[in-house]
């Protein structure tokens, strides 16, 4: 008794300290939370980080007023046209044009050679062209020419390096910085680059878009800036892309592995709570067949058997044929004075098997009270009552029991009496009792039947 006791104290203790032992699980779903934050951040991130190639400083090459290789003005009047111009000042490129009368088919116009370092031989990052223009005349619209290209070695044609270049402008236009986007082909190939003699060169032309009106024009070219990016775009999504899926495997194997440590917690945590729990419902069972069985014997205290008795019959009303056996052991106060209360103990239990070998799926038998037995069985007429009877009583008078040297038997005295129609328990009862009674008084050792 005493170790039972402890093993339930024990499996109590532990369970609590299992159900209640939460802090290293909390540490994790903490654990956990954070990484699903960190998740979100990295995502704002990656979109601010998209976002913000807009706002990245700009590559530029500043070709004029500093690369200028050769300069010279081309006018209708060269060819018997009306139009003439000259320079105001060449090394500005300011230069007028005079048409005495509106001409539809005349121009007049600059053509400035531009030819950059070798450092700046790939006009590939640049997307954008913008001017500085200053212009002043009755013309209503300029345009814009822009050639690029590299003189190869062998052959009398030229490599172009940006086309598609030709932007008519209107005059409000030209009073701030025009940026015009341009087309340009990458020098990355091989065979372009081992047939280009020197670094890129750039023909810009402007001029006067016809009809020209009659009067005095003048326009002064004062810079032109190449504009491009430090990092194309699509490899700074590349970048921003690739950062993003890098940080989200590492979170993802993170979390893996916390989820991981979270199962595996879990399932050592079940694990010891299933075992607990198995310990505590055979200690439950235990101490529910204490409350309910005679420790000595086994079979059903009086507690059990009104518990019993209320599911074999709610109404508490008997069925016909349940037959009632009251068994009383002869003489047992004799044996406990001449052999003592432990072979007493043994004599009882060695009684309780022999009857329970004689009690059926549907029977009950009762420990009434010191060496008092009660064994009900349902659906039993008389006379298969009395057969359970005698058979019983025969197996007890035949039962040798060893007490040291010695050895002893017992006999047992039987009252049987079967229930009326919906007869209550205690009358039957009464009547297997008084049925035991007679039997004590004709000389014991038989069985009697109630009237």
């Amino acid at each position: 008794m005493y170790g039972r006791k402890n093993t339930r104290v024990l499996c109590a203790f532990a369970c609590f300290r299992i159900m209640n032992n939460r802090q290293p699980n909390d540490l994790k779903y903490t654990h956990s939370f954070d990484l699903y934050r960190l998740l979100i951040l990295s995502t704002v991130a990656a979109v601010a980080a998209l976002s913000a190639y807009q706002f990245l400083p700009k590559k530029t090459l500043q070709l004029l007023p500093y690369y200028v290789h050769n300069s010279h003005i081309f006018y209708d009047g060269q060819s018997g046209g009306s139009t003439i111009g000259n320079w105001v000042q060449q090394q500005a490129l300011d230069f007028h044009c005079l048409s005495e009368s509106e001409i539809e088919s005349g121009y007049c116009g600059v053509s400035i050679q531009i030819k950059p370092p070798e450092a700046a031989i790939d006009f590939s990052d640049y997307r954008s062209a913008t001017f500085n223009l200053t212009y002043s005349g009755p013309n209503e619209r300029l345009r814009v020419k822009l050639h690029a290209y590299v003189a190869p070695m062998n052959t009398s044609e030229s490599i172009e390096v940006l086309t598609g270049l030709d932007v008519v402008l209107d005059k409000s236009a030209v009073e701030s910085d025009v940026t015009i986007p341009v087309s340009v082909w990458h020098l990355s190939d091989s065979h372009l680059l081992n047939t280009v003699e020197s670094g890129p060169q750039m023909d810009v032309v402007f001029d006067l878009m016809s009809p020209i009106r009659a009067g005095e024009h003048r326009l002064q070219i004062n810079q032109i800036t190449l504009t491009g990016d430090w990092l194309p775009i699509n490899y700074w999504y590349g970048v921003v892309g690739f950062g993003w899926l890098a940080f989200n495997i590492v979170f993802l194997g993170r979390l893996l592995k916390v989820q991981s440590a979270r199962i595996t917690n879990d399932a050592n945590r079940l694990s010891q709570l299933s075992h607990f729990s198995s310990h505590l419902k055979e200690e439950s069972e235990h101490y529910k067949t204490l409350s309910s069985h005679d420790p000595l014997t086994g079979a059903l205290n009086r507690s059990g058997f009104a518990h019993e008795f209320r599911h074999l019959f709610p109404d508490s009303r008997l069925k016909m044929n349940t037959a009632l056996l009251v068994i009383d052991l002869d003489h047992f106060k004799k044996v406990n004075d001449t052999f003592g209360h432990d072979t007493g103990d043994i004599v009882l239990q060695l009684c309780a098997e022999t009857l329970f070998k004689n009690v059926r799926l549907n029977d009950r038998l009762v420990r009434w009270g010191g060496e008092e037995f009660v064994l009900l069985c349902v659906d039993t007429s008389i006379q298969q009552a009395q057969l359970i009877a005698e058979k019983i009583r025969a197996m007890l008078e035949e039962l040798e029991i060893k007490a040291g040297s010695n050895s002893l038997s017992i006999t047992a005295s039987i009252g049987v009496a079967v229930s009326h129609h919906l007869e209550e328990f205690d009358g039957l009862f009464q009547r297997a009792d008084k049925a035991l009674y007679n039997a004590k008084e004709i000389g014991r050792n038989c069985v009697v039947l109630a009237d």
